[in-house]
């Protein structure tokens, strides 16, 4: 049996479209036969990567980046170490390198290159490369500028390369994996998985209708500059996550910086809870935190979505008290019918009124920073264990 961490989470947000389909429309679900509205986990996992660095939650140098504009990152890289060079020199060094060591393919009709450094194309493929993975690659591609075709005709430097490109020296690649289709030395299984946020209820969206006024318009003009509309909604969200300690372990086998796996779990449990997709969101404003938080940490990481396969429903308004007590006793019976008695679990809640049912099922905690502490200390602690079982 491994050791998991599974994160469970009531969450509300207001009128808003966090995550919108490819008409615009917020993003909807058929589950128990009813429409919900649904947030992506692609989108929900993108949150939480932006929030590593925009929180300060890990070290800039510790993460990656996802893009196609790969060969401008590297030519920036590579004139930051060799200021001699131009930047079409730069970039096309940068260009022979990468696609050398990746396997990606140049887009070279794009027009991104407008924006990139030295006029770089771009990749076709989406890469997710580390920032210290760039550098590696940067001091490779310095070492052979003066003939890069020729320094990558050598065994050990394409070695070199290769094994740069496919490094693992980043806490968001760790965490989240990687998946390039160019190449499977550079694919990485995640060591955390992300459900697709559904509402514990029945939910449409709404038209907003808006108009736009023209400041400068005269006294007699009352038209409007610009009509328009957009569609919102406002749910109550059950979400999942779950991460696998040995996995992460494993997966930072590479990793240079300075955060252990409970560090890394904590981080990522306080990105989980404070982060929501940000379509418009300066239309709706509509960053919450999650009412209920539950942290469990457990040989048996189960989503609790079952409980909610019947939508709750509501005569007086509010879907968070029944809420609450359909997932209480969802977590009882699971317990009950396939739980781990060994499983450990911390609970944070808002509205300790409303969520009275589920005080039953973890220890409760008065912040955030209590329970991302015990939860990562307690899955950091498992790991450690089992990895040296394993070893003995």
């Amino acid at each position: 049996m491994s050791i998991h961490l599974a994160l469970h989470a009531l969450h509300t947000l207001p009128p808003s479209n966090a995550n919108r389909d490819e008409l615009g429309s917020p993003k909807t679900a058929l589950y128990g036969g009813v429409p919900r509205a649904r947030i992506s986990s692609q989108s929900l996992k993108r949150a939480m990567r932006t929030h590593f660095s925009t929180a300060g939650l890990v070290p800039a140098q510790d993460l990656s980046v996802r893009t196609r504009q790969g060969i401008g990152q590297l030519a920036t890289t590579i004139t930051q170490r060799r200021p001699d060079l131009d930047g079409e020199q730069a970039a096309a060094l940068a260009e022979k390198v990468l696609v050398f060591a990746t396997g990606a393919s140049v887009d070279a009709a794009s027009v991104r290159r407008k924006t990139t450094a030295g006029g770089a194309p771009v990749t076709r493929e989406t890469l997710f490369l580390g920032l210290r993975q760039i550098g590696r690659l940067a001091d490779l591609a310095v070492q052979g500028a003066d003939d890069i075709t020729a320094f990558l005709k050598t065994r050990a430097n394409a070695t070199a390369v290769k094994e740069a490109a496919a490094s693992r020296d980043a806490v968001d690649i760790a965490l989240f994996g990687r998946m390039i289709a160019t190449g499977d030395d550079l694919t990485l299984d995640a060591a955390v998985q992300v459900s697709q946020a559904i509402a514990v209820h029945r939910s449409s969206a709404e038209v907003d209708f808006f108009t736009a006024v023209d400041d400068l318009a005269t006294k007699g003009d009352n038209g409007a500059g610009m009509v328009g509309q957009r569609e919102f909604l406002s749910a109550t969200f059950y979400r999942y996550a779950a991460l696998t300690g040995p996995d992460l372990a494993a997966n930072l086998t590479d990793y240079a910086g300075t955060m252990d796996v409970g560090q890394v779990t904590a981080a990522f449990i306080r990105a989980f809870a404070e982060t929501v997709p940000t379509g418009h969101i300066t239309s709706y404003a509509h960053t919450t935190r999650p009412d209920v938080l539950i942290a469990t940490v457990t040989g048996s990481p189960l989503s609790h979505i079952g409980a909610f396969e019947t939508p709750v429903e509501t005569s007086t308004g509010g879907h968070l008290t029944t809420a609450a007590a359909r997932l209480a006793e969802h977590i009882q019976a699971t317990d009950t019918a396939y739980g781990d008695p060994a499983a450990r679990s911390w609970l944070l809640t808002l509205n300790p009124h409303a969520t009275e049912p589920l005080h039953a099922t973890a220890t409760r905690l008065t912040n955030l920073t209590e329970l991302a502490e015990a939860a990562a200390g307690e899955l950091a602690r498992r790991t450690r264990e089992k990895t040296l079982k394993e070893q003995a």
